[in-house]
Protein backbone atom coordinates (compact mmCIF):
# COMPACT_ATOMS: atom_id res chain seq x y z
CA UNK A 1 0.00 0.00 0.00
CA UNK A 2 1.23 3.28 -0.80
CA UNK A 3 2.67 5.52 2.05
CA UNK A 4 2.59 9.23 0.76
CA UNK A 5 0.63 10.52 -2.29
CA UNK A 6 1.46 13.83 -3.14
CA UNK A 7 0.32 15.82 -6.27
CA UNK A 8 1.78 19.30 -6.82
CA UNK A 9 1.41 22.49 -9.16
CA UNK A 10 3.89 25.24 -8.03
CA UNK A 11 4.99 28.10 -10.35
CA UNK A 12 8.46 29.91 -9.30
CA UNK A 13 9.10 32.47 -11.96
CA UNK A 14 9.71 30.46 -15.24
CA UNK A 15 9.87 27.23 -13.47
CA UNK A 16 6.86 25.34 -12.92
CA UNK A 17 6.59 21.83 -10.77
CA UNK A 18 3.68 19.59 -11.94
CA UNK A 19 3.75 16.46 -10.26
CA UNK A 20 1.50 13.64 -9.39
CA UNK A 21 4.23 11.16 -7.02
CA UNK A 22 3.52 7.84 -5.06
CA UNK A 23 6.22 6.59 -2.37
CA UNK A 24 6.01 3.22 -1.31
CA UNK A 25 5.65 2.80 2.77
CA UNK A 26 9.30 1.37 3.14
CA UNK A 27 12.80 1.62 1.89
CA UNK A 28 14.61 4.34 -0.36
CA UNK A 29 12.54 6.43 -2.81
CA UNK A 30 15.31 8.35 -4.71
CA UNK A 31 14.71 11.31 -6.46
CA UNK A 32 17.08 12.14 -9.30
CA UNK A 33 17.66 14.79 -11.81
CA UNK A 34 19.94 17.13 -13.23
CA UNK A 35 20.65 20.40 -11.44
CA UNK A 36 17.49 22.76 -11.74
CA UNK A 37 15.43 20.21 -12.76
CA UNK A 38 13.14 20.46 -9.67
CA UNK A 39 14.18 17.59 -6.83
CA UNK A 40 14.57 20.16 -4.10
CA UNK A 41 11.63 21.95 -4.67
CA UNK A 42 9.10 18.78 -4.84
CA UNK A 43 10.92 17.85 -1.18
CA UNK A 44 9.94 21.32 -0.08
CA UNK A 45 6.80 21.03 -0.95
CA UNK A 46 6.35 17.55 1.02
CA UNK A 47 7.96 19.19 3.82
CA UNK A 48 5.47 22.04 3.66
CA UNK A 49 8.14 24.55 2.91
CA UNK A 50 6.53 25.33 -0.70
CA UNK A 51 2.59 25.68 -0.83
CA UNK A 52 1.57 24.94 -4.25
CA UNK A 53 -1.89 25.67 -5.95
CA UNK A 54 -4.41 23.12 -5.69
CA UNK A 55 -1.57 20.58 -4.06
CA UNK A 56 -2.61 17.59 -2.45
CA UNK A 57 -0.39 15.43 0.32
CA UNK A 58 -1.47 12.26 2.48
CA UNK A 59 0.64 10.62 4.27
CA UNK A 60 -0.65 7.71 5.90
CA UNK A 61 -3.99 7.72 5.45
CA UNK A 62 -3.51 11.61 7.16
CA UNK A 63 -4.31 14.41 5.00
CA UNK A 64 -1.46 17.42 5.30
CA UNK A 65 -2.63 19.11 2.45
CA UNK A 66 -5.81 19.79 0.16
CA UNK A 67 -7.58 22.91 -1.26
CA UNK A 68 -8.92 23.71 2.14
CA UNK A 69 -6.14 22.55 5.06
CA UNK A 70 -2.86 22.96 5.00
CA UNK A 71 -0.52 21.60 7.66
CA UNK A 72 2.25 23.44 9.14
CA UNK A 73 6.01 22.10 8.26
CA UNK A 74 6.40 21.60 12.10
CA UNK A 75 2.99 19.61 12.88
CA UNK A 76 4.37 17.29 10.07
CA UNK A 77 6.03 14.37 11.57
CA UNK A 78 8.64 14.28 9.55
CA UNK A 79 12.42 14.52 9.56
CA UNK A 80 14.48 17.01 6.92
CA UNK A 81 18.29 15.91 6.46
CA UNK A 82 20.07 18.81 4.37
CA UNK A 83 23.25 19.19 2.77
CA UNK A 84 25.09 20.72 5.86
CA UNK A 85 24.78 19.00 9.33
CA UNK A 86 24.02 22.41 10.68
CA UNK A 87 24.65 20.43 14.07
CA UNK A 88 24.93 23.55 17.46
CA UNK A 89 28.72 24.08 17.63
CA UNK A 90 28.26 24.21 21.47
CA UNK A 91 26.85 21.37 22.23
CA UNK A 92 28.48 18.33 21.91
CA UNK A 93 27.77 15.37 20.21
CA UNK A 94 25.83 13.96 23.07
CA UNK A 95 23.58 16.95 23.69
CA UNK A 96 23.35 17.33 20.27
CA UNK A 97 21.69 13.77 19.96
CA UNK A 98 19.45 14.90 23.26
CA UNK A 99 18.31 17.87 21.72
CA UNK A 100 16.59 15.93 18.84
CA UNK A 101 15.70 12.65 21.33
CA UNK A 102 13.97 15.55 23.78
CA UNK A 103 11.78 17.11 21.49
CA UNK A 104 9.46 13.62 20.51
CA UNK A 105 7.30 12.92 23.77
CA UNK A 106 8.08 9.38 25.11
CA UNK A 107 4.75 8.01 24.12
CA UNK A 108 5.80 8.60 20.30
CA UNK A 109 9.64 7.53 20.30
CA UNK A 110 9.92 4.48 17.76
CA UNK A 111 13.56 4.00 18.66
CA UNK A 112 15.90 4.76 21.67
CA UNK A 113 18.80 7.26 22.14
CA UNK A 114 21.09 3.55 22.31
CA UNK A 115 19.75 2.19 19.38
CA UNK A 116 20.34 5.27 16.72
CA UNK A 117 24.12 5.82 18.72
CA UNK A 118 24.78 1.91 17.46
CA UNK A 119 23.00 2.60 14.42
CA UNK A 120 25.38 5.17 13.30
CA UNK A 121 28.46 4.03 15.17
CA UNK A 122 28.48 6.81 17.12
CA UNK A 123 29.72 5.75 20.64
CA UNK A 124 33.33 7.14 20.58
CA UNK A 125 32.31 10.57 19.77
CA UNK A 126 29.21 11.04 22.40
CA UNK A 127 31.67 13.62 24.37
CA UNK A 128 33.40 15.40 21.51
CA UNK A 129 32.55 18.91 19.79
CA UNK A 130 31.46 19.01 15.89
CA UNK A 131 34.59 21.42 15.22
CA UNK A 132 36.46 17.57 15.98
CA UNK A 133 34.17 15.71 13.20
CA UNK A 134 35.16 14.92 9.87
CA UNK A 135 32.29 15.84 7.68
CA UNK A 136 31.33 12.36 7.37
CA UNK A 137 30.36 12.12 11.17
CA UNK A 138 29.05 15.70 11.62
CA UNK A 139 26.26 14.65 8.57
CA UNK A 140 26.07 11.03 10.75
CA UNK A 141 25.26 12.87 13.96
CA UNK A 142 22.58 15.07 12.13
CA UNK A 143 21.12 11.99 10.80
CA UNK A 144 20.92 10.37 13.95
CA UNK A 145 19.29 13.71 15.75
CA UNK A 146 16.69 13.45 12.89
CA UNK A 147 16.04 9.70 13.46
CA UNK A 148 15.61 10.17 17.57
CA UNK A 149 12.83 12.45 16.82
CA UNK A 150 11.23 9.38 15.80
CA UNK A 151 9.76 10.85 11.96
CA UNK A 152 6.98 8.83 10.17
CA UNK A 153 8.99 9.76 6.88
CA UNK A 154 12.85 11.23 6.12
CA UNK A 155 13.59 13.43 3.76
CA UNK A 156 17.20 13.96 2.54
CA UNK A 157 18.20 16.57 0.20
CA UNK A 158 21.49 15.74 -1.48
CA UNK A 159 23.01 14.50 1.71
CA UNK A 160 26.80 13.95 0.90
CA UNK A 161 27.00 16.12 -1.82
CA UNK A 162 29.22 18.48 0.62
CA UNK A 163 31.29 15.79 1.86
CA UNK A 164 34.72 14.78 -0.19
CA UNK A 165 35.07 11.21 -1.81
CA UNK A 166 36.93 9.82 1.30
CA UNK A 167 33.85 10.97 3.83
CA UNK A 168 31.18 9.72 1.59
CA UNK A 169 32.87 5.94 1.40
CA UNK A 170 32.81 6.24 4.85
CA UNK A 171 29.21 7.21 5.59
CA UNK A 172 27.75 5.08 2.82
CA UNK A 173 28.14 1.70 4.77
CA UNK A 174 25.40 3.61 7.53
CA UNK A 175 22.52 4.32 4.70
CA UNK A 176 23.03 0.68 3.95
CA UNK A 177 22.19 -0.27 8.11
CA UNK A 178 19.41 2.59 7.51
CA UNK A 179 18.05 0.83 5.10
CA UNK A 180 18.13 -2.82 6.19
CA UNK A 181 16.75 -1.72 10.03
CA UNK A 182 14.93 1.08 9.97
CA UNK A 183 11.35 0.77 8.16
CA UNK A 184 11.36 4.77 8.22
CA UNK A 185 10.15 5.29 4.56
CA UNK A 186 13.35 7.63 3.09
CA UNK A 187 13.06 10.19 0.20
CA UNK A 188 16.55 10.97 -1.57
CA UNK A 189 17.57 13.75 -3.54
CA UNK A 190 20.54 13.07 -5.31
CA UNK A 191 22.17 13.73 -9.06
CA UNK A 192 24.96 11.37 -7.88
CA UNK A 193 24.21 8.21 -10.11
CA UNK A 194 26.31 5.55 -7.87
CA UNK A 195 24.13 7.00 -4.98
CA UNK A 196 21.09 6.19 -6.34
CA UNK A 197 22.12 3.12 -7.47
CA UNK A 198 23.42 1.79 -4.73
CA UNK A 199 20.90 3.06 -2.16
CA UNK A 200 17.50 3.26 -4.11
CA UNK A 201 14.73 0.80 -3.90
CA UNK A 202 12.63 2.90 -5.51
CA UNK A 203 13.89 5.67 -8.30
CA UNK A 204 11.49 8.67 -9.28
CA UNK A 205 13.10 10.72 -12.35
CA UNK A 206 12.64 14.08 -12.70
CA UNK A 207 13.06 16.62 -15.47
CA UNK A 208 12.18 20.26 -15.93
CA UNK A 209 9.47 20.24 -12.69
CA UNK A 210 7.81 16.73 -14.49
CA UNK A 211 8.20 13.22 -13.02
CA UNK A 212 9.68 11.68 -16.60
CA UNK A 213 10.25 7.60 -14.94
CA UNK A 214 8.96 6.15 -11.83
CA UNK A 215 10.47 2.64 -11.79
CA UNK A 216 11.06 0.04 -8.91
CA UNK A 217 15.03 -1.30 -8.62
CA UNK A 218 13.87 -5.41 -8.20
CA UNK A 219 17.35 -6.71 -7.54
CA UNK A 220 21.48 -5.82 -7.75
CA UNK A 221 21.21 -7.15 -11.29
CA UNK A 222 18.91 -4.12 -12.01
CA UNK A 223 22.32 -1.61 -11.24
CA UNK A 224 23.29 -1.62 -14.65
CA UNK A 225 20.31 -0.90 -16.73
CA UNK A 226 19.65 1.89 -14.00
CA UNK A 227 22.75 3.10 -13.93
CA UNK A 228 22.91 3.89 -18.24
CA UNK A 229 19.48 5.08 -17.95
CA UNK A 230 20.58 7.45 -15.33
CA UNK A 231 23.50 8.65 -17.70
CA UNK A 232 21.64 8.61 -20.67
CA UNK A 233 19.32 11.21 -18.55
CA UNK A 234 22.49 13.53 -17.38
CA UNK A 235 24.22 13.21 -20.99
CA UNK A 236 21.06 15.32 -22.74
CA UNK A 237 21.39 18.82 -23.57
Amino acid sequence: MCKLYGRFDLQQGDFNLNVDVQIPGIGITAIFGKSGSGKTTLLRCIAGLERARNGFLKVNNQCWQDKSFFLPTHKRPLGYVFQEASLFSHLSVQKNLEYGYRRTPSSLQQVSFDEVVELLGLAAFLRRYPKNLSGGERQRVAIARTLLTSPQLLLMDEPLAALDSYSKADILPYFDKLHKELSIPILYVSHAIEEVVRLADHLLIIEKGQIIADTFKRDDKDDYSISSMLDTIVRLP
